[in-house]
């Protein structure tokens, strides 16, 4: 795992001994892998019972597999932390630990000793003016925080309002019903992923990358554990305290970011890109980042109409279903450890003949994630306690680019936009069905209360997901009921639709990350197709900008 020091933090090598020297206290992963001169042996494969969990017994098996006396083990730190639930009679974490030993003691193959960082490499590419980053979610923030690692001072152009307002925004559509489509749960500061679960997990092997991306949250408010955690999240609460830390460090450091200042067009000569057009106004750059976010529709059209290449990508839709947490905690946990203290609400991940759980959040609430009037679309959200009394997750199928029905590059965003139109009711109720009603093609006469604040409205779902997609779901909730009783039972509700998983549009890029259409367009993240979630979408970015800057 490669260890570089957190954006914004760079110290040089002399700074870190120092740290060393001045006996202060390092928790997180990051600085254990940034220490200097210090005999650490990282271990493997610990397991502590549930229930004698913290550091008195992580110090303990540190010195038992050691074979040192306890007093040589002068500290312990979790390195990776991950719950093994499988057995219901016992549970237990796994754990990897990073441990400080006399200098006498001699790492081995078995027990290895961290690796110093690398020295932090030099841009070879100087940029002839400052860039322009469209767009402000994670890719668009950790793109913004990479170019001011190297002194490059960004500007950022964001169509949403800054996160506290756009959270005002959002409560103010759950109480009068009235859409602003510009800022709601997909456009804004900190973009979709502010409001949802704030899961970071990824399935990207880049560890160092990860890494970076992890201590940078911590280093603007995060804790420290989202660096250890087999799961780690954040929750929106925190997330939107984060975003704004991350602001403010942007425009400190002399970033300048716009918001509600939407690129209505784009500066274009010959094949290459000149600037933006924001509210009238000509911005000019040999750099422009596009980090626009999934549903950032009415830009897509706008880049098609430019000539910018472009590409149908496969997505998946179908619904949310929603649980009392305690049925989930139950279902996972077993009668022993469903109540237990040091468990948080229990999640789940499935998956049967083409259809998956996406996006769980347990003790969360579902959530409208609409973005344009007269067309519903429904998201999942929890906060960092996850203490709400229902869980919920996306049950999704695959959609081909066959499915589209037409050979358009933004024919998935039509597909969407059908579903869409075809759930939305006024007031912005959900179509709402109890799950063992759907399995047996029968209107709910009442619905389970559930977490979505608009109302739901009894429906057949099988009249508005296409035919193809509800039974698929069908079939797997069937195959699952046999694994999980408890899953496909009276309490579970179904809601319409969930139709924004990820992309359906690929920009087209080249292997310097450059647009295959015009020189100096540089597409980033989910919204451009090459992410699915905040962790994937900041690596992304991070690797576009040293793409740009040289940096290999």
């Amino acid at each position: 795992m490669s260890c570089s020091i957190p954006f914004g933090q760079q110290k040089n090598k002399l700074q870190i001994k120092q740290k060393k020297t001045e006996g202060l206290c390092l928790e997180t992963q990051r600085e254990i892998l940034c220490y200097y001169g210090l005999v650490q042996i990282l271990l493997h494969n610990i397991k502590v019972r549930l229930e004698e969990d913290g550091p008195a017994a992580y110090k303990k098996l540190a010195a038992d597999k050691l074979r040192l006396d306890i007093s040589d083990v002068s500290r312990v730190t979790v390195f990776k932390k991950s719950l093994d639930a499988r057995d219901k009679r016992q549970f237990f974490y796994n754990l990897s630990l990073a441990v400080k030993v006399p200098s006498k003691y001699r790492p081995s193959k078995k027990f290895p000793r961290l690796k110093e960082a690398p020295p932090k490499k030099e841009p070879k590419n100087i940029l002839p003016d400052r860039p322009i980053i469209v767009g402000f979610g994670p890719a668009g923030m950790f793109a913004a925080l990479t170019f001011l690692a190297y002194g490059i001072k960004p500007v950022v152009f964001e169509r949403g309002k800054k996160v506290e307002e756009r959270l005002l925004d959002i409560r103010k559509f759950e109480q009068e019903r009235t859409l602003d489509p510009e800022s709601n749960v997909q456009f804004g500061e900190g973009g979709a992923g502010t409001y949802s679960d704030g899961k970071l997990t990824t399935r990207i092997k880049e560890t160092g990358y990860v890494a970076n991306v992890l201590e940078t949250f911590i280093q603007h408010g995060a804790p420290a554990e989202i660096a250890y955690l087999n799961k780690p999240h954040l929750g929106t609460d925190q997330l939107r305290a984060i975003v704004k830390n991350i602001r403010e460090h942007i425009v400190k450091s002399g970033g300048e970011i716009n918001f509600q200042s939407k690129v209505t067009d784009f500066i274009v000569e010959g094949d290459t890109l000149k600037g933006v057009i924001v509210d009238g106004q000509k911005h000019f750059s040999a750099t422009v980042i596009l980090a626009i976010g999934h549903s950032a529709r009415d830009t897509f059209q706008l880049l098609k109409a430019k000539g910018v290449g472009l590409e149908q990508k496969p997505f998946a839709v179908g619904a949310r279903i929603e649980h009392p947490a305690e049925l989930i905690n139950l279902m996972q946990y077993g009668e022993k450890y469903q109540n237990h203290s040091k468990l948080g609400p229990a999640e789940y991940a499935l998956a049967a003949g083409g259809v998956y759980s996406f996006c769980m959040c347990p003790g969360g609430e579902v959530v409208n994630a609409s973005s344009e009037s007269g067309k519903l679309a429904l998201n999942g959200m929890s906060n960092s306690k996850r203490d709400g009394r229902f869980s919920n997750a996306a049950i999704v199928a695959a959609v081909s680019t066959e499915d589209f029905g037409s050979g358009d590059p933004l024919a998935g965003i039509e597909f969407q936009r059908q579903m869409e139109a075809k759930a939305y009711h006024d007031g912005w109720g959900a179509p709402a069905q109890n799950l063992l009603d759907f399995l047996s093609a029968t209107k709910s006469s009442t619905i389970m209360p559930g977490s979505y604040k608009m109302g739901m409205v009894s429906a057949e779902l099988n009249k508005i997901l296409p035919e193809f997609i509800s039974s698929k779901l069908a079939a797997a909730f069937k195959q699952w009921g046999e694994r999980f009783p408890l899953f496909i039972s009276a309490r579970a509700v179904l809601l319409l639709p969930e139709t924004r998983t990820s992309s359906p549009v690929r920009i087209l890029r080249q292997q310097n990350r450059q647009s295959i259409s015009f020189a100096n367009l540089y597409p980033v993240g989910e919204g451009a197709g090459y992410a699915g979630g905040i962790t994937s979408s900041a690596v992304d970015a991070i690797k576009t900008v040293e793409s740009i800057l040289g940096i290999s």
